[in-house]
């Protein structure tokens, strides 16, 4: 048992980064769909493509618009997010992850996003549900404010891990690396997919990056102790708590449960949040003193 756990753990990000829904919920799940298909000839990128097919069929079963269909697509969509957990947690155990992989895992994300949030908004509009104005347009106000929160999550979720881990780079250098990997393969010809995906991801970070060029630096130890704790608020506010509410709404057929924690209190959240993480992070930036 001591040892299944300790392949659990090997299999996770690191454990103070985690969102709390998907340590404790999605990812034990995963995790046993792993051991499963651990020695099959699956690879991480064709996992993504599995979640990105799950993602399609679970926006297909929202638009049907009836109260069965919603909790099917609310299935549906679960299991969308176990497979995209699933893709990271095999490249991490078989130590087969690519920076390619790792923008095709993102790309399933936004993907699915789209389709789920486009069948739900057709299922809500066929549905005998009534609503002050148009479903469909309240459906996208709260997609791109859901796709927000989990973007800034990200951002900050990843800064910890370069900062205060050393487990990986900041996003700055991550854009570095690509910028200088996209510069080398425009010189031979071919690879046009992972050109493309690299450039889309260079699009992405430079706005989850706020748009800013400055390199900053911190001490290892204090970002740790200051951040740790505001990285716990903004990990309630990822992917896996949206996706758990949007599961519930589902399965009650009542999307008004959803709305209401992504266009109230997430949103309320996000901005409380965002004001202690700027001062924080300014207070202990060594660049603004030299």
């Amino acid at each position: 048992m001591s040892n299944l756990f300790q392949e659990y753990k090997v299999s996770l990000k690191d454990i103070s980064v985690e969102e709390p829904l998907d340590l404790y919920l999605f990812r034990p799940i995963a995790f046993i769909l792993v051991k499963l298909i651990y020695r099959s000839s699956l690879t991480p990128n064709q996992i993504s493509f599995l979640s990105i097919l799950a993602g399609i069929l679970a926006g297909f079963l929202f638009a049907l618009g009836t109260p069965a269909s919603f909790i099917y697509g609310g299935i549906m969509f679960g299991l969308t997010h176990i497979l995209d957990l699933c893709d990271g947690m095999i490249a991490r155990l078989k130590k087969t992850g690519t920076p390619t992989g790792r923008i095709i895992d993102g790309l399933a994300d936004y993907v699915n996003g789209v389709a789920v949030y486009t069948g739900f908004g057709l299922g809500l509009s066929r549905s005998s549900l009534e609503f002050p104005i148009s479903p469909i347009l309240i459906v996208l106000f709260t997609g791109i404010c859901a796709a927000i929160h989990s973007m800034i999550a990200d951002y900050f979720r990843s800064e910890f891990m370069a900062h205060a881990l050393d487990k990986s780079r900041s996003v700055q250098e991550e854009r570095e690396l690509f910028t200088s990997e996209l510069k080398k393969m425009k010189q031979i010809k071919g690879k046009y997919l992972e050109k493309l995906l690299i450039k889309v991801y260079l699009k992405y970070s430079r706005v989850q990056a706020g748009q800013t060029s400055k390199k900053r630096k911190y001490d290892q130890k204090t970002y740790f102790k200051t951040n740790k704790s505001l990285l716990r608020l903004w990990n309630c506010l990822g992917a896996s708590a949206h996706i758990s509410m949007f599961m519930i709404s589902s399965f009650l057929f009542n999307p008004a449960i959803f709305f209401y924690f992504v266009l109230g209190i997430a949103n309320i959240a996000m901005l409380v949040l965002w004001v202690f993480q700027v001062n924080t992070n300014k207070r202990i930036d060594l660049t603004a003193n030299v």
